[in-house]
């Protein structure tokens, strides 16, 4: 089990905030783009440690801290815990980073759809900011991200700036509850489905 101390929180939107976390037992994280940790937590009124995944937001940078974006969902133990408790200076216990959702080895070989909705951009982000930062050679990359309003837009400045910049990368955000003429509307698989048939 690791240790980590809460850095600080950024209140992305009303419901998803992110906590950005330092590990200070090591000068340097080593993990993958795409990978989770499992946070362990002693939540008050709960006998029992809760254990939730998270997708790291971040990507490798050479630090020794992370970052994770959560939903807060009314009566989740987890979140209740680190939107309602935790705060800068506590730490936290986890586990990883652990998983093989990664990128693949060669990205020039096929034309790759990302997908998510809410905080599920975790691992994209990391992944497109870790493409961005390096930059790995990649054929065309579309991310599908959707959301209810613009305003539940996460990293939409971030991603909107890697768009710019890297002309074979798409960021597609689709409201599913706003009417908008600068977005896509409706929900997201019947954008990217589009694409497959």
């Amino acid at each position: 089990m690791e240790v980590a101390v809460l850095k600080e929180i950024i209140k992305e939107t009303d419901k998803n905030w992110r906590f950005i976390f330092e590990s200070p037992l090591y000068d340097k994280l080593d993990y993958v783009s795409g990978q989770l940790v499992q946070v362990h937590a002693n939540v008050p009124g709960f006998n029992e440690t809760v254990v939730r995944n998270y997708s790291v937001a971040s990507w490798p940078d050479g630090s020794n801290c992370f970052e994770l974006i959560v939903t807060y969902l009314n009566g989740g133990a987890m979140s209740e815990y680190l939107f309602n408790y935790i705060e800068p200076g506590d730490e936290i216990h986890y586990k990883g980073p652990l998983g093989i959702f990664t990128l693949p080895k060669n990205l020039m070989d096929r034309d790759i759809y990302f997908v998510s909705t809410g905080s599920g951009i975790s691992p994209f982000r990391s992944m497109m900011n870790y493409i961005y930062e390096n930059k790995v050679p990649f054929k065309n990359i579309k991310l599908f991200f959707g959301t209810r309003t613009e305003s539940d837009l996460l990293y939409r400045e971030e991603l909107e700036k890697i768009q710019r910049e890297l002309p074979n990368f798409e960021f597609v955000p689709t409201l599913s509850q706003e009417d908008n003429p600068d977005f896509r509307s409706g929900y997201v698989h019947e954008h990217y489905l589009k694409l497959l048939g």
